[in-house]
């Protein structure tokens, strides 16, 4: 009898996977900070002050070249009358003889002997003082922060993932005929 071998073989793939990989290289953000200050500058102008002593030196007798002049020439006014009246009235004392009075030898005697001299109290005006007084000249210049932001970077390289697949043994049937010199019944 006739025998129909049939021999299979099946197929055996290999497999070689290799992992995905992600390589990543960051450069950090920065931030740069620049300070300028805030200033401030104060400058404080001399004030003026204005001291006038003509009236309390006028209310002394101390006069100014004009005052001078004019207070001069009022006294020499003055004393002008005054000696045309001292003259008059020594010239009535002469006249008067009926009075029996030696009066060239009295009026010798009185002129080296001059009354006292009156004292006087008197106010003395105060000197004109002002003061103009300059206000401060404040220069005010902000503070400032300059400020440079860098971003950071992310740079990556990305290699995919894969799986290599290669038929190490292809399958395969294989078959024959045999004749089988003993028949076994069963």
């Amino acid at each position: 009898m006739l025998y129909l071998n049939i021999r299979t073989q099946t197929a055996r793939l290999e497999f070689a996977s290799y992992a995905a990989a992600l390589n990543l290289k960051t450069t950090p953000a920065s931030l740069e900070l620049a300070t300028e200050p805030a200033r401030v500058e104060i400058r404080q102008p001399k004030g003026e002050l204005y001291i006038d002593q003509s009236p309390c030196r006028a209310s002394r007798g101390i006069y100014g070249p004009s005052e001078f002049a004019r207070v001069n020439a009022e006294q020499g006014r003055r004393t002008a009358l005054e000696t045309v009246g001292r003259i008059a009235e020594e010239g009535d004392r002469m006249a008067a003889i009926e009075s029996g009075e030696d009066a060239i030898v009295n009026m010798a005697i009185e002129s080296n002997y001059p009354p006292p001299p009156d004292i006087t109290w008197a106010w003395v005006d105060p000197p004109i003082i002002r003061y103009t007084a300059r206000p401060a000249e404040i220069d005010v210049q902000r503070g400032r922060v300059n400020a440079e932001f860098v971003p950071g970077k992310v740079e990556g390289e990305y290699t995919p993932g894969k799986v290599d697949v290669r038929i190490a043994r292809y399958p395969s049937i294989k078959m024959w005929v045999t004749e089988n010199k003993y028949d076994v019944y069963v």
